[in-house]
C-alpha cells in the first residue's frame, strides 16, 4: 500500500506577481548617521546614505551637483553617477541568476539525496545564494542600477548538451526547520515535495525559472516552492508567492526593474525532464 504522509500538505497554486510597495515599510537607514552597524540592509535608502559590514560596502553622497553611487564587494567595484535626486532608492534580494552576467535565467539547487515514499508528500529546507540588488524608482518606474554578491557563481548543464539549460549552480543542506543564515549571504527556500508516482522516487536536485520568482525580506530571506514529481525522469516546479514569516516584505523582482513583461503565472513553471537525481 502506498505510503503518504499526512503531516505535510501541498499549497495552492501561486498567482501572477505584481510588486507593490509596502506602507508600512520603514527606510533601511536610521536617523542617527554614525550608527552604521544597527542598519537594515534590505529595504529603502534615503540619501546620502552608506552601509558597511564585512564583505562589502557601498554608499551614496552628493558631490556638487552630482550623485554618486559606489560599492565594493570583495576585488569587485561599482562606480555610477545618478542623474536625479528624486529617485527613491531601494536595497533589495532578487532573483540568483545576474551574476557575472545574464548567463541563464534558471536556478538549480543540489541536495543530499532524499528517498521519496509512493504518492507522498515532504517539506525540507534548503538554502540559496543571495544576489544584491540596488534599484532605483522614480515614477512608478524601476531601474536595475547594481548587483553584487558574498556568494562566486558557479554555473552548470541540467540534461544533455543538445536540449539540456545552462544553470546557475548551487549545493545545499537539508533540513526539517528553518535553519540559521546570514541574509546578506544566503536565504531559506522552502520546498514541499510531492512524490505523485506510484513507486519510490530518488531526489538530490531541484531547478526553478527566475522569470517568476518571488522572494521574500524581513530577519531571513526566503523563497517558498513546490516540486511535484511524476516519475524518476519528469518533475514540474513553481515558486509560490507566500513569505515564510507573516511580516515578511516582498522584494522588487529584477523583471520589474528590468521591463521584462509579466507573464501569466502557469508559464513560469520549470518541467524538470532531465531527471531529480
Amino acid at each position: 500500500m502506498a505510503q503518504t504522509d499526512t503531516t505535510d500538505s501541498i499549497p495552492d497554486q501561486s498567482r501572477k506577481m505584481d510588486y507593490v510597495e509596502s506602507p508600512d515599510t520603514p527606510p533601511a537607514d536610521t536617523p542617527d548617521p554614525d550608527d552604521e552597524e544597527n542598519r537594515t540592509l534590505f529595504g529603502r535608502f534615503d540619501y546620502p546614505c552608506r552601509y558597511e559590514r564585512s564583505g562589502f560596502s557601498f554608499c551614496i553622497e552628493r558631490e556638487g551637483d552630482l550623485i554618486m553611487y559606489r560599492r565594493q564587494c570583495g576585488s569587485s567595484k561599482a562606480d555610477k553617477i545618478i542623474s536625479s535626486s528624486a529617485a527613491s532608492l531601494f536595497v533589495h534580494p532578487v532573483e540568483p541568476v545576474n551574476l557575472p552576467k545574464e548567463v541563464t535565467r534558471f536556478l538549480e539547487i543540489e541536495f543530499p539525496p532524499v528517498m521519496m515514499a509512493p504518492e507522498s508528500v515532504k517539506t525540507l529546507f534548503l538554502t540559496f545564494p543571495i544576489e544584491i540588488g540596488v534599484i532605483l524608482k522614480m515614477n512608478e518606474e524601476y531601474q536595475l542600477l547594481d548587483v553584487f554578491s558574498l556568494v562566486a557563481p558557479k554555473y552548470s548543464l541540467y540534461g544533455p548538451p543538445e536540449s539540456g539549460v545552462i544553470t546557475r549552480y548551487y549545493h545545499s543542506n537539508v533540513s526539517d526547520h528553518l535553519p540559521e543564515t546570514d541574509p546578506a549571504e544566503t536565504g531559506n527556500l522552502e520546498l514541499v515535495i510531492h512524490n505523485s508516482s506510484k513507486g519510490w522516487i530518488e531526489v538530490a536536485r531541484v531547478v526553478f525559472e527566475s522569470y517568476f520568482m518571488p522572494i521574500y525580506y524581513g530577519k531571513v530571506v526566503s523563497i517558498s516552492a513546490l516540486m511535484e514529481i511524476f516519475s524518476k525522469e519528469i518533475a514540474e516546479t513553481r515558486v509560490l508567492e507566500r513569505p515564510l514569516i507573516p511580516e515578511m516584505h516582498l522584494a522588487i523582482p529584477v523583471i520589474c526593474a528590468r521591463k521584462i513583461l509579466l507573464i501569466d503565472t502557469e508559464k513560469k513553471r520549470f518541467l524538470m525532464e532531465h531527471g531529480v537525481r
